[in-house]
């Protein structure tokens, strides 16, 4: 048997160098989420965040201020005249997401109601925000 030259060598540690290194960078690539909408609590420092990316149907609310409350949304899809989605976080720095592919599927082209407030422990939900957003 003949024993391969250097540079075939070569250029096959570099095919599988790329060839190793192409999911890792496609990997990063997907996980990137260019936000369509954002809004903020109305306190006067906010308290919590409501992100939302009409590709995918990606909702993602955040506690963002450790002040003993937590962020609340709901989504209310205006054609149909009912609540599709209703969900909480709390703790700050913590965050939660519904999308699509987790069952909260939106339908394209309709518009939405996001009413994202702050809630405290005794129930008592404040400081909202509204903002109508198309799917």
């Amino acid at each position: 048997m003949r024993k391969p030259s250097k540079k075939t060598t070569l250029r096959g540690a570099a095919v599988l160098a790329a060839a190793l290194a192409l999911p890792a960078l496609n990997a990063t690539a997907a996980q990137a989420i260019d936000w369509d909408h954002q809004l903020h609590t109305d306190d006067g420092d906010p308290g919590g965040r409501l992100r939302f990316e009409a590709y995918g149907d990606i909702v993602e609310i955040c506690d963002i201020e450790a002040d003993g409350w937590a962020v609340e949304v709901d989504v209310y899809d205006t054609v149909g005249r009912y609540n599709v989605d209703n969900f909480r976080v709390g703790g700050n720095g913590n965050c939660k997401t519904h999308r699509a592919s987790n069952g909260h599927d939106l339908v394209e082209g309709r518009y939405y109601e996001f009413s994202l407030s702050l809630e405290h422990s005794n129930g008592l939900r404040q400081y909202w925000d509204y903002a109508e957003w198309k799917a």
